[in-house]
């Protein structure tokens, strides 16, 4: 088993991963994103006005998580991606984010979205082992 510094990459979020160049709505994965889950009425994070906010978002709560705060939660999958998941207060509604841990890549969200599951969204991805800040 391969071991992660989930701390280290937590705290140096990079940006958005990049999508399939070949397929026109991911040549600009984080605008995809962005759109997909922040624009107009039925995307789960309304309030997100811009790209660049979006991205901040994603990295308060990589912060967050990094430093253990209570309220975040983490875990490896069995590709190594990092899992996170940010509820601001119990029961309450908050953030699910997946980055890429290692490699070239290392750093790059690859989502960040509002699940309607809440927490239930992430308690229900399979980990891989204990994961340890």
């Amino acid at each position: 088993m391969r071991i992660v510094d989930v701390s280290a990459v937590l705290k140096n979020l990079s940006g958005f991963a990049g999508g399939n160049p070949s397929k026109i709505e991911q040549r600009h994965n984080e605008v995809w994103h962005w759109f997909k889950h922040c624009f107009g009425f039925l995307g789960d994070m309304p309030h997100v006005l811009t790209v660049e906010e979006y991205l901040r978002i994603g990295r308060e709560i990589g912060l967050k998580a990094a430093q253990n705060v209570a309220g975040t939660y983490t875990k490896l999958r069995a590709n190594d991606e990092v899992l996170v998941y940010w509820e601001p207060y119990p029961g309450q509604r908050g953030l699910f984010m997946i980055v890429r841990p290692s490699g070239p890549h290392s750093g790059e969200i690859t989502t960040l979205f509002s699940p309607d599951e809440m927490k239930h969204y992430y308690d229900l991805q399979a980990p891989i082992a204990a994961t340890f800040h």
